[in-house]
C-alpha cells in the first residue's frame, strides 16, 4: 500500500485510498471512498501531492453527495460554491489536524508559484470579488478588500455548514450581480480609494439585506445562473431553461459526477476566473496521452463459491441412477479398475521420488554440532586430532505438505480430458499413499447454468463478502466444483473417479454413447463443460487455500493449475471501467497482503486477460509465501499436439524478433516433450504439448522384428528406454517442486 493511502486513510479515520486517474482535477469519489488525483505529465511535487490529499480528505470528511444536488436545483455557479466550500472544509481540516497547515502552507505557495490561478501580469484589484476572497483563502497576500468587501470574507471565514456555504454562494452571486454590472470601473476605483465612501456604506446595507433574505427577483436569478449545461457558449438563455425537463437533465449530470460535489453547475456571467483557471492549470498539466488507469481490489470469498464433493455425488447418483445396467456405465467401470491396476508401479515410483526428495531435503538442512562427551573411538587420535568430542546431528522438523488442484472443465479440454484425468488420478492415489491433505476442483462457469447461458443461481452475487464494495473484482457466475478431497472414503473416492471418467469418455469421445432407449449417456446438467474462469479460480484460491492451510495444519501448500487456455478477465462491480490492460493500465490490491500490481510492468501478453492471470497469480504468491504455485498448459493441438510457435512466444515472453530464444524452445519441447517457463507468474509454468501418458502399461515389452539384427535390438531398446524416460521427466519435475 503507497504512503499516500495510509496517509489518507488515517486523516480521513476510513478504509479510503489514493488513486491517479485520467482526470481534470483532484476529487473525491463520495460512493467509491476513493480520492482520486490526476496523472501529471510531469510528477508534481511532495507538497502538490500533501495539499490535494488534506484538500480531498477535507471533503471525505465534511462534503456529502447531497451538497451537488442542492447546488443543481438552485442553479447556483459552481466556482462560488468551490470557493466557499474549500474555505470551509480546509479550515476544519486544519482546525483538526494541525500538521497539515503546512501541508496547505507550502502546496499553495508552489502552486501561485507556477501560476495554477492565472494571476501573471495582472492587477489583484481588476478581479471580482469572489476572486479576490478565493485568493485571500489561497495564502495570497495583502489581497485588497473595501470594508464592504471584508465582511464577506469574514462570512466566508466563519461559515460553518453546507447549507451555510449554498446560501452563502447564492447571496454572494446576487450581490456580484448587482454591483459588478453597475460599477463597471468604478468598482476599481473604489477598492483603490473609496474605503469608507458613502457608495461604500449604502452597498454594506444591501449586502446585509442580501446575507439575511434569499428573496432576490426570479428574473435576476434567471439571467445570471439558469444556463443549460449542455447549452452551447454564449447561448441567450430564456424563462424556459429551468423547466422541469432541464431540471431532470441537471440532475442525472449530477449523480454521475465522481467528485465530492462541488462539479458542474450553470455557466454564470460573473464566475471566478481564478477557479477557472486553476482548473484550466490543472487540465493543462495532465497527460492526455496516458492510457487511463483502472483500479480494482481483491474480494474475500466465501464457501458458498464452492461446490462440496456429497452434492457432486449426489448429483451423479441420481443422474445415473437409471443407467447402472448400462454397456457404457460398466465398461467405463471396468476401465477405472484396470487403470488403477496399471498405475501402480507410476503411484509408487512418485511416492518414492517424493520420500527420497524430501529426505534429501533434510538432510541438506541438518545441523552438526559439538557435544561436551569425548568420543572414545577417537581418542587414541589425540596426538594428532583435535577434534575429540562427540557430534551429533540435529534434523530439522519435517515440514507438513499440502496440495490444492484446480482443473480447467471447458470446452476446449473435450478431447484431453480422458488422459488427463488418468493422470489426476494418479496424483490422488499418489497424495492417499503419502498421507497429503488434498482438494481437487474443476472451475467452470457453466455450474447450474440454462442452455441459453442465463444465470439460475441465485446465490451468484453472494460469493463475496462485502458485495457492495464497487471497486472488488466480480466472479459471480462462477463455481468451484470439488472434485476429489483426501476427507473422502474409499468407495466415494472410487464412485466419484469413475463418473468423471465417464464424463470425460463420453466429451472426449464426442458424445457418442447411448443408453438402451437410444437416449445419450450425457453429463448431469450441472457439469456440463463451459468456458475457462481461470482468473475467477485464483481470485477464488486467495481465500481457500489460506483457509485450507489453517484447518490442516500445513507449513506447505503447493497450488496447481491445469487449463488448456487463456482465461476471460474478471471484471469490477462498477460498471463503465474496462479491465482490459490494451486500454487501461489496471492495478489490481489486496488489502490483506497491503499488495498492489499493476499491468504496465507486466510482460505484454497476447491477451489482455492472461496479463491480469500473471498480476493475480503474484498475488496469490504474496497470500500464500513459502508455498509453490505450479502451473501445466496443454499447449498441443491435433493429434500430434503441435505446439504453435506463437504460443512458446507468448508463454514464454519472447519478443518476436528473438528466432534463436525460440528455436531453443522448441528444440527442448521435440526433446523432452515439456517446456518449463518461469514468466508468466507461476513458480514453474509446464508447457505440454499433450497429457503424456505414465500409466507405464507396456509390459509387453520391446516390439521388433523376427529375426532381428542386433542394431535392430538396440534401437528398439533405446526407443523403449526413452519413452519411458520421458514419461517420468515431468513427474520428477512436479514431484521435486512438491517436495
Amino acid at each position: 500500500m503507497s504512503k499516500k493511502s495510509i496517509i489518507a486513510k488515517l486523516l480521513s479515520e476510513e478504509d479510503i485510498s489514493v488513486v491517479h486517474k485520467k482526470t481534470k482535477t483532484a476529487a473525491f469519489n463520495v460512493e467509491n471512498r476513493e480520492l482520486i488525483l490526476p496523472i501529471w505529465k510531469e510528477e508534481m511535487s511532495k507538497d502538490i501531492s500533501d495539499l490535494f490529499i488534506c484538500h480531498e480528505i477535507g471533503h471525505a470528511l465534511y462534503t456529502s453527495k447531497d451538497m451537488l444536488y442542492k447546488m443543481q436545483e438552485r442553479k447556483i455557479d459552481k466556482s462560488y460554491v468551490n470557493i466557499i466550500e474549500d474555505a470551509r472544509i480546509e479550515k476544519m481540516v486544519q482546525d483538526k489536524y494541525l500538521g497539515t497547515r503546512s501541508c496547505f502552507t507550502r502546496g499553495y505557495n508552489e502552486l501561485l508559484s507556477k501560476d495554477f490561478f492565472g494571476l501573471k501580469d495582472k492587477d489583484l484589484n481588476t478581479f471580482n470579488l469572489a476572486d479576490r476572497i478565493n485568493l485571500h483563502f489561497k495564502g495570497v497576500d495583502n489581497v485588497p478588500f473595501s470594508s464592504v468587501e471584508q465582511t464577506w470574507v469574514d462570512k466566508v471565514a466563519n461559515v460553518k455548514t453546507e447549507d451555510e456555504v449554498l446560501d452563502l454562494a447564492k447571496a454572494l452571486m446576487d450581490f456580484t450581480d448587482k454591483n459588478e454590472d453597475s460599477q463597471g470601473e468604478e468598482q476599481q476605483g473604489q477598492s483603490q480609494s473609496s474605503v469608507g465612501s458613502d457608495e461604500g456604506e449604502e452597498n454594506n446595507q444591501e449586502s446585509g439585506s442580501d446575507d439575511t433574505s434569499d428573496d432576490s427577483s426570479d428574473d435576476t436569478e434567471t439571467q445570471s445562473s439558469g444556463s443549460n449545461d449542455e447549452g452551447d457558449e454564449g447561448q441567450e438563455e430564456t424563462q424556459s431553461s429551468s423547466s422541469q425537463d432541464t431540471d431532470e437533465e441537471e440532475k442525472t449530470e449530477a449523480g454521475q459526477d465522481t467528485s465530492s460535489g462541488i462539479q458542474g453547475g450553470s455557466e454564470y456571467k460573473h464566475s471566478a476566473t481564478t477557479d477557472l483557471s486553476f482548473d484550466k492549470s490543472l487540465d493543462d498539466a495532465m497527460d492526455k496521452d496516458v492510457k487511463d488507469r483502472v483500479y480494482a481490489t481483491i474480494p474475500k470469498v466465501n464457501n458458498k463459491v464452492v461446490v462440496d464433493y456429497k452434492s457432486v455425488l449426489e448429483q451423479c447418483k441420481k443422474h445415473y441412477s437409471n443407467r447402472t445396467s448400462n454397456g457404457f456405465f460398466n465398461v467405463t467401470k471396468s476401465e477405472v479398475k484396470k487403470f488403477q491396476l496399471d498405475s501402480k508401479k507410476v503411484v509408487s515410483y512418485m511416492v518414492k521420488e517424493f520420500e527420497m526428495k524430501k529426505s534429501a531435503d533434510l538432510y541438506k538442512r541438518a545441523t552438526v554440532s559439538k557435544t561436551g562427551t569425548l568420543n572414545m573411538g577417537a581418542l587414541h587420535t589425540y596426538q594428532f586430532n583435535e577434534d575429540l568430542f562427540a557430534k551429533v546431528t540435529t534434523m530439522p522438523g519435517a515440514t507438513n505438505h499440502g496440495l490444492v488442484m484446480f482443473f480447467d472443465w471447458s470446452g476446449s479440454m473435450q478431447y484431453n480430458l480422458t488422459q488427463t484425468l488418468k493422470q489426476l488420478f494418479n496424483l490422488v492415489w499418489f497424495c492417499d499413499r503419502v498421507k497429503i491433505p488434498y482438494r481437487v476442483y474443476a472451475f467452470s462457469d457453466a455450474y447450474g447454468r440454462t442452455p441459453d447461458y442465463r444465470s439460475v443461481m441465485e446465490e451468484d452475487t453472494l460469493v463475496t463478502q462485502n458485495s457492495d464494495n464497487k471497486s472488488d473484482l466480480d466472479i459471480s457466475g462462477f463455481r468451484l466444483i470439488e472434485m476429489f478431497s483426501d476427507k473422502m472414503r474409499k468407495n466415494e473416492t472410487a464412485d466419484m473417479m469413475h463418473y468423471w471418467y465417464m464424463m470425460g469418455v463420453y466429451y472426449s469421445q464426442g458424445y457418442r454413447h447411448y443408453d438402451n432407449g437410444g437416449y445419450p449417456i450425457c453429463t448431469p446438467n450441472n457439469l456440463q463443460l463451459g468456458g475457462t474462469p481461470l482468473n475467477h479460480a485464483i481470485v477464488a484460491a486467495m481465500s481457500i487455500i489460506p483457509s485450507f492451510k489453517t484447518k490442516n495444519g500445513i507449513q506447505k501448500v503447493n497450488a496447481v493449475f491445469l487449463t488448456d487456455g487463456v482465461s476471460h478477465r474478471v471484471s469490477k462491480k462498477v460498471s463503465g471501467e474496462s479491465l482490459d490492460s490494451w486500454k487501461n493500465d489496471v492495478y489490481i490490491t489486496d488489502k490483506q497482503t497491503n499488495t498492489t500490481i499493476t499491468s504496465e510492468k507486466k510482460n505484454s501478453r497476447y491477451y489482455s486477460g492472461e496479463n491480469q492471470t500473471t498480476i493475480l497469480l503474484e498475488l496469490l504468491k504474496k497470500r500464500i509465501p513459502e508455498s509453490n504455485v505450479l502451473g501445466f498448459f496443454v499447449a498441443g493441438s491435433g493429434a500430434r499436439g503441435i505446439v504453435r510457435r506463437e504460443i512458446i512466444q507468448d508463454k514464454m515472453g519472447l519478443s518476436w524478433g528473438d528466432t534463436e530464444t525460440l528455436k531453443k524452445c522448441q528444440k527442448e519441447l521435440r526433446t523432452n516433450k515439456v517446456l518449463v517457463c518461469k514468466t508468466a507468474g507461476y513458480d514453474e509454468y509446464y508447457i505440454l504439448p499433450s497429457i503424456p501418458r505414465t500409466d507405464e502399461n507396456d509390459e509387453e515389452g520391446i516390439q521388433v522384428k523376427e529375426n532381428a539384427k542386433t542394431g535392430d535390438l538396440k534401437r528398439a531398446f533405446a526407443k523403449f528406454s526413452k519413452s519411458k524416460t520421458l514419461n517420468r521427466q515431468l513427474l520428477n519435475k512436479f514431484i521435486a517442486q512438491v517436495a
